[in-house]
């Protein structure tokens, strides 16, 4: 018999499932608004990841993917994810099992708890959803982004704004942060420098594996003109994957050639 996880995800106006095909058991499981995901039995997948850490993958999944995230999440149909001591800040999320389309049971998720109660079955959630994450990218192709002649790097920690860099491609830059604004002259070949060292992360997924928290994070954001986004990067300095010291080298590299620039536009 062939069934389905769903995990809800947000669409404007509110969560929206996609629709079954017939037949199909499914199971509906959703962590939060932005991070969600589903799978169908040798069908369509979808996961969207925390605080946009990568693209919406959107891929073909078979039975054995199906069965491995369905064995993981089985354990939790008898009594959901429960918690004492719930976040406050944080809604539960739940698991809906469906049969042609049709709900047959749901339960509730805590997946934030500060109880002192064991919670085995947490494991079970966070595998499943790392392993949806992990299919998700290795079936990922990203799109073709327009000719770029705007770079940005985004700094942020606890989700606030710390620096940033605006570099065209000819013209008048900015760097940002709580003191103020400066301004600064770009060149073309300037831009073409930094565009050159950050290239090997254009249309492509950087897909990270963050181990340590509460460390500053941001976005490489490249876009056609200004105002505009075709393609945002996010890295994470807890990120321990393969690539990652390459991209946080990359970063410095283009930061060493802007800071001149910038102070010697404050100098003046």
């Amino acid at each position: 018999m062939r069934s389905v996880i769903l995990v809800l995800a947000l669409a404007v106006g509110g969560c929206v499932s996609a629709p079954v095909e017939g037949g199909r058991e499914s199971i509906e499981v959703f962590h939060s608004e932005t991070m969600n995901y589903r799978i169908e039995d040798g069908g369509r997948a979808r996961f969207v990841s925390g605080g946009g850490a990568h693209p919406v993958y959107e891929f073909e999944a078979s039975r054995e993917d199906f069965r491995q995230v369905a064995d993981l999440l089985e354990p939790l149909k008898e009594a959901g994810l429960a918690c004492s001591a719930p976040s406050e800040h944080i809604a539960p999320g739940h698991i809906i099992w469906r049969e042609g389309g049709q709900e047959v049971r749901r339960v509730q998720t805590h997946v934030v708890c500060y109880g002192p109660e064991p919670r085995p079955l947490a494991r079970n959630s966070d595998q499943a959803s790392r392993l949806m994450e992990e299919m998700g990218h290795a079936r990922y192709v990203a799109p073709a982004i327009p000719e770029p002649s705007v770079i940005t790097l985004d700094n942020r920690y606890w989700g606030r704004p710390t620096s940033s860099w605006t570099i065209p491609r000819g013209g008048v830059g900015r760097y940002v942060d709580p003191q103020g604004t400066v301004a600064f002259d770009v060149s073309a070949e300037t831009c073409d420098r930094i565009r050159e060292i950050l290239r090997p992360y254009e249309e492509r997924d950087f897909h990270c594996n963050r181990v340590l928290t509460d460390g500053p994070y941001g976005f490489v954001i490249w876009a056609s003109q200004d105002g505009q986004e075709d393609q945002r990067t996010r890295w994470d300095a807890g990120c321990v994957t393969g690539d990652a010291s390459d991209l946080f080298a990359r970063i410095d590299q283009v930061t060493a050639i802007v800071v001149p620039l910038r102070d010697r536009s404050s100098a003046l």
